[in-house]
């Protein structure tokens, strides 16, 4: 009988080399969060505050925009357009041009607005213009 040379693969490298087979082949697609880990292309942020009433809205169209939406001051509602910066992601601290700071936190489930809609993310201020302190966290949604 003759001795047959069998090749052993070390088990170590049978599992990785499995283990990156099947992660490839069952890999669900990851959402296109492009925008600061937060948004997808074509969504977009309302934060409302109220009492007195006023929004940020960011848009992410291939980058992220903002825009303070004014509804206290003046005889109507006043839109500004302006730029967004993010120093953290997950909780968000950024800083509009407008300017508006905070953070953003997703809070699944966790914010109620003052029409009681459930939302998945709350907003902090620490400034904004024409507001003083104290100020209180209140929900975003996601359009």
């Amino acid at each position: 009988m003759s001795a047959r040379r069998v090749n052993r693969i070390p088990a170590s490298a049978l599992c990785l080399s499995l283990g990156l087979t099947l992660g490839h082949a069952t890999a669900a697609p990851a959402a296109d969060l492009s925008c600061n880990g937060l948004l997808e292309p074509g969504q977009t942020m309302i934060c409302s505050g109220f009492e007195p009433n006023w929004a940020l809205k960011l848009e992410c169209n291939g980058s992220m925009s903002s825009s303070f939406i004014d509804a206290f001051s003046g005889d109507g509602i006043q839109t500004t357009p302006g730029s967004v910066g993010f120093a953290t992601e997950n909780p968000w601290r950024l800083e509009t041009s407008h300017p508006v700071t905070g953070s953003l936190a997703y809070t699944p489930g966790g914010c109620t607005d003052e029409s009681d809609a459930v939302r998945d993310f709350t907003f902090t201020p620490t400034g904004a213009p024409g507001l003083s302190e104290p100020f209180y966290p209140f929900c975003c949604r996601i359009e």
